[in-house]
């Protein structure tokens, strides 16, 4: 390990801090190195709205926005946010010169804790996953916190079990591959990797340094860790086999335990999820009947296959969060016919794998909408009826009006959400907005 971040992780006060992001993560790492008596220099390239200007001046934090000036090499120490890619910015390449060691917010808030964390990264399904664990461990565990990219930061829960000395404790994680960058001494007990496909590509070189960034997760693995994986993924497999306390998903006996057909959770690739579930709570000797109720009332994430209206025998998924076509592959598989597919969003690359799982007889039409819709229409339009609208909006009045009782009109875009929405949480709350306006 970096011997400046051993040192500054043994003695943090007084420490200069810069943070770099002022969004969740940024502020949950700004306000816990505050409270450990560090001193904080906040930077974001974006304007920080007065409501948190004004709560950083109360905790007397130092910040600037619209920058990165200088300023922010004033520092022992760079706790960066996960939206930030590092590569991409002159301020970094001044910070590596001068020797100023950079970490994620992920690693620094694990260096104040001594309770179990539980990790889990993959391409998709990790916000099912832990929230269903959430769920099943409150039951045994009710000081169990949630955080990392989802909900709260992994900062802000730490902050809460020192400020209000919380015992028995167990962090659940749902960590994306930009949160493990940059990290030295992260060690879950449990490091699960749900599944691994090809994402991210405008921010890794290729599929195996994203890969890589994966694995990351498992990197002090040590006597007493566990790692849950994909072990269908032949290079996953191939690296965590010989593995002491590695579990495959396909390892489960799913006779055993109640499986996806006894949740709200559709779809097959839910199965695995599942499995990853009962997998972990086994680790933590969780009482099965425990794991049956937590399954059974378990609801499906809001934005993720999401049921959320039926009317005139027509049915709408909000499935926004299926952002590359790995995810909208599960979700045209989750249902057999009259499917009428929304896809679209920022441009991007468009996969063979995708033209593929368009020539369905599930799906009875397409439309496409957005800065890729163009290149959709273009790609798709001697595979199946299409149309092409560049709102979002349009595109949702289309598939209202076109739709017949039976069908299905399934918003799964396959794309990112940044044309036209700030994230995928804003397009998914707008399709439902405009679907429940339409029939008020």
């Amino acid at each position: 390990m970096n011997a400046k971040i051993s040192e500054i992780k043994n003695n943090i006060s007084e420490k200069k801090i810069t943070v770099f992001g002022a969004g969740i993560s940024g502020l949950g790492a700004s306000y816990l190195a505050n409270y450990l008596n560090a001193e904080v220099f906040l930077s974001d390239i974006k304007y920080i709205d007065e409501s948190i200007t004004k709560d950083l001046d109360q905790n007397n934090i130092k910040y600037e926005f619209e920058q990165h000036s200088n300023k922010c090499l004033d520092s022992d120490l760079v706790i960066v946010s996960p939206g930030i890619n590092i590569k991409k910015n002159i301020i970094f390449k001044k910070i590596n010169n001068n020797n100023i060691p950079i970490i994620s917010e992920i690693e620094f808030a694990s260096w104040f804790t001594n309770y179990p964390i539980i990790a889990i990264t993959g391409s998709n399904g990790k916000s099912t996953v832990v929230k269903l664990l959430y769920e099943i461990f409150l039951k045994k565990y009710p000081n169990t916190l949630l955080g990392g990219n989802i909900g709260k930061s992994f900062s802000e829960n730490i902050l809460n079990e020192i400020k209000n000395n919380k015992k028995d404790i167990i962090h659940i994680l749902e960590i994306s591959s930009f949160q493990l960058e940059n990290i030295y001494t992260f060690n879950p007990k449990v490091a699960c990797i749900i599944n691994i496909t090809c994402d991210h590509l405008d921010r890794y070189k290729n599929i195996e340094d994203y890969f890589n960034t994966k694995l990351n997760i498992t990197r002090n693995f040590k006597q007493g860790s566990y790692i849950v994986y994909d072990d269908k993924n032949k290079k996953l497999h191939e690296y965590y086999k010989n593995f002491k306390n590695s579990f495959g998903l396909s390892s489960l006996n799913e006779t055993k335990y109640i499986l996806s057909k006894n949740t709200n959770l559709a779809g097959e690739h839910n199965i695995d999820n599942i499995r990853a579930c009962i997998i972990i709570a086994k680790i933590f000797d969780i009482e099965k009947n425990d794991l049956k109720k937590a399954l059974t009332d378990f609801k499906s994430l809001e934005h993720r296959l999401e049921n959320f209206k039926k009317i005139n025998g027509i049915t709408f998924i909000n499935d926004s969060k299926g952002t590359n076509v790995y995810s909208t592959k599960a979700a045209i598989n989750s249902f057999d016919n009259n499917i009428i597919l929304i896809l679209g969003g920022s441009k991007g690359i468009i996969e063979e794998e995708l033209l593929d799982i368009i020539n369905t007889n599930s799906i009875r039409y397409i439309i496409c909408y957005g800065e890729v819709g163009d290149d959709l229409y273009l790609s798709l339009k001697k595979i199946k009826p299409i149309m092409f609208f560049k709102l979002f909006q349009d595109a949702i009045l289309e598939s209202i009006k076109m739709a017949t009782k039976g069908d299905i009109i399934l918003l799964s875009p396959a794309f990112k959400s940044y044309d036209q929405f700030k994230n995928f949480e804003q397009r998914g709350k707008a399709f439902k907005k405009i679907v429940n306006k339409y029939y008020a």
